[in-house]
């Protein structure tokens, strides 16, 4: 049988609250019932706050409510989410979750914020990684100068968590997550980056090396999918590029494959992926014809306009619970997750022989987590009727598919009916 991470939980910016009350009051409410519907002890948690929250819960006060809560409720703050840093939940998201850019000094600030909060709240001897935004969007394309001004702001943020890990042993990592559409678009993307500003000759060796240690990836597996990777792949280059994998967001996207539909089925489609074609989220569809071409378009809505698209398959940005395999027509990229877990296997005792470095200190372990932000703007059929119910439910997926024996095979998943 094979063994979990030593944390898995799920991320909370599936919750709506930007101040430190309604924090703390959303882990009550969903966060402490998942825990006991799972029947463990504890249970981790990658916690979001947006700007104004993160300010104050770093002062006195707040700041001792939150870890005294914390641990009444047996909850552990293992990871943070610093990719969205304003108002998650506003009517109208879109654009706005790439906002600031990495150019700009407010997402330093933001996510300086975050370090002193982890590293307060993380118990003695834990280790902490922030998930952050992938530089900015694509468009326009970021000018030189300003990915030069965003490597800066993140190696200067990086050579101040080395301080803080020479001090105290505490080694905290900066993931950066690729997304669609994103500066950083894909894996690939952020390899070039990596390789443009955290290498010689632009930093000294020494400092690379630093900055490596603590800026990392974050592969979100839904991301991936979408851009139609292949993570065996991608990782392995990014190992070769000496690329970090700080941390890991199981999520799951749709899929539709139109060659497999009939017209009467093609329509029925169409009406299942209008219910995903809501307001406040960006959907990127990646659009892969039957010659293998991929052509990546920035939301669903529009995609959906144009009936010559509905060819070959599509990809969806669209966070889907990690149990789901399909809704009527539609797929999801479910598969993708067990993909990456039969990766977490093979490459499990290789990082156990690998785990101390020269020096003896023990490499950065990835975390992982469950990123299902989506749950509110699920079509009614898929949405659980309590939240906690839910994620207890991705969770326990998630488990059961690390806890299967690999050898039979057996895929774990739930399917719905036509709607």
């Amino acid at each position: 049988m094979a063994a979990l991470p030593s944390l898995l939980g799920y991320c909370t910016n599936v919750h709506a609250g930007t101040n430190v009350d309604h924090v703390l009051s959303n882990l009550r409410g969903c966060a402490l019932p998942v825990r006991k519907n799972m029947n463990a002890d504890s249970l981790g948690i990658g916690l979001w706050f947006s700007d104004d929250a993160a300010v104050e819960a770093l002062r006195v006060g707040p700041l001792q409510r939150i870890r005294e809560q914390l641990h009444e409720m047996g909850l552990i703050p293992y990871t943070f989410n610093g990719f969205p840093q304003g108002d998650f939940h506003s009517a109208i998201v879109k654009h706005r979750v790439y906002q600031p850019t990495w150019w700009e000094p407010a997402r330093g600030e933001y996510t300086r914020n975050l370090i002193r909060l982890i590293d307060q709240l993380l118990p003695l001897g834990m280790n902490g990684s922030i998930s952050t935004l992938p530089i900015a969007w694509g468009s326009p394309s970021p000018t030189e100068d300003q990915l030069t001004q965003s490597a800066k702001q993140l190696a200067d943020i990086a050579i101040e968590l080395n301080r803080l890990f020479e001090a105290t042993g505490r080694h905290i990592v900066i993931a950066i997550e690729p997304e669609p559409g994103c500066a950083l678009t894909d894996t690939a993307s952020l390899r070039g980056f990596f390789d443009d500003f955290f290498s010689a000759p632009r930093l000294a060796e020494s400092t690379a090396s630093i900055v490596r240690k603590h800026i990392t990836m974050c592969h979100d597996i839904c991301h991936a999918a979408v851009m139609a990777e292949d993570q065996a792949h991608e990782l392995r280059s990014n190992h070769e590029h000496g690329i970090r994998t700080g941390k890991v967001q199981v999520s799951s996207a749709i899929s539709v494959d139109w060659e497999q539909l009939n017209p009467e089925e093609r329509a029925q489609a169409v009406h299942q992926l209008s219910q995903f074609a809501e307001d406040r989220y960006l959907h990127q569809t990646m659009v892969i014809s039957p010659d293998g071409a991929k052509y990546l378009h920035e939301d669903l809505p529009e995609v959906l306009k144009d009936p010559a698209l509905r060819r070959g398959q599509w990809r969806i940005h669209f966070h889907v619970p990690i149990y789901l395999q399909g809704w009527g027509h539609l797929q999801t990229t479910q598969q993708e997750i067990l993909k990456w877990i039969e990766l977490y296997h093979s490459t499990r005792s290789s990082a156990r022989e690998e785990s101390l470095t020269k020096d003896g200190t023990e490499r950065y372990v990835p975390h992982c987590e469950v990123e299902t932000y989506a749950w509110g703007v699920l079509p009614e059929a898929l949405k659980a009727s309590l939240l906690h119910q839910g994620i207890a439910s991705e969770l326990s997926w998630l488990r059961d598919s690390f806890n299967r024996s690999k050898s039979t095979g057996v895929s774990t998943h739930r399917t719905l009916p036509n709607q």
